[in-house]
């Protein structure tokens, strides 16, 4: 059987997410040892993982550390390069830069050059994220028979990494030969973007959800619009209720507010802050129509 070691101490994400794509990665895995430092035999020894401890960056030897010198890599991006996913998972997870970065540079040295206040950055700290790092810290053996659950969920961690590279590249697919990129303004369809404002369609007939679509819309607006800072549409095929259009809003109410559709008759649902609908399945004339009606 093989033995993940990293260090003990204060849990990271680096060494937490790292343990959770090696658990998947290497299915004969069957115990995680947190301790404070690895001996120069279990450095040595091709069949323990050393992830995040004991100064040496070996991939032969499964030793992924980036302490012993000056690394803009932690463990957890070592690895992925490794496996030469680099690239494509910082496209589907752009959380990973800033892992990085904290873990490397600090969090103050973060906050700072990304001009984040301590007090919003942690307004936005994940309760979640939190529970599993805690919960990692607090065991100094993790094994897969005596501690089933947690060894568990850190596999289904690493198992869910790596089915979304392969659900965004499938999804991201089908949306660039799909999307229908226009702009809206008052008045109708406009040709020229600093009359209107950019919407993205992506409509089919059998409507596909994942997490990594509001990613995918991101990165197309942005190679489409680099320049344009302002509000700016999505629509997409949902479910929900069956057969329908889910509009968002992203940027600033001041221009669009998608509660202005709420009367209309073919409006399921409006936030009454305006930043999400949902309408029927509707032609393309009528669907512009209803983007239109809600901007300002």
């Amino acid at each position: 059987m093989t033995k993940i070691i990293t260090h003990s101490g204060i849990a990271h994400l680096d060494d937490f997410l790292s343990t959770c794509l090696v658990l998947y990665k290497d299915q004969s895995v069957d115990e995680i040892i947190r301790k404070y430092k690895v001996s120069e035999k279990e450095i040595n020894d091709s069949n323990i993982w050393k992830i995040d401890i004991g100064n040496q960056h070996d991939p032969q030897l499964k030793a992924f550390d980036h302490h012993q010198e000056k690394m803009d890599d932690c463990a957890f991006s070592l690895l992925l390069k490794n496996w030469n996913i680099w690239g494509k998972a910082v496209e589907v997870y752009p959380w990973i830069n800033s892992l990085v970065k904290i873990d490397t540079r600090g969090l103050g040295y973060f906050l700072e050059s990304n001009r984040i206040s301590y007090d919003s950055f942690f307004q936005l700290d994940s309760f979640v994220q939190q529970t599993f790092l805690e919960l990692f810290q607090r065991l100094q053996v993790i094994s897969k028979k005596k501690n089933k659950l947690l060894f568990l969920i850190m596999k289904q961690i690493g198992k869910q990494f790596f089915k979304g590279l392969k659900t965004y590249e499938k999804l991201k697919n089908t949306f660039q030969a799909q999307v229908e990129p226009i702009t809206i303004s008052k008045l109708g369809v406009e040709e020229d973007l600093s009359k209107g404002i950019p919407v993205l369609l992506y409509l089919t007939e059998k409507p596909v959800y994942s997490s990594h679509l509001s990613t995918i819309f991101h990165h197309y607006k942005n190679k489409l619009f680099p320049e344009y800072k302002g509000s700016w549409v999505i629509g997409f095929s949902y479910n929900r209720p069956k057969n329908s259009i889910c509009l968002k809003r992203y940027g600033s109410a001041s221009q669009i507010d998608f509660s202005r559709i709420k009367s209309l008759e073919k409006t399921y649902f409006a936030h009454q802050d305006g930043f999400v609908a949902a309408v029927e399945d509707m032609v393309d004339d009528e669907l512009y129509s209803y983007i239109q009606h809600a901007i300002l």
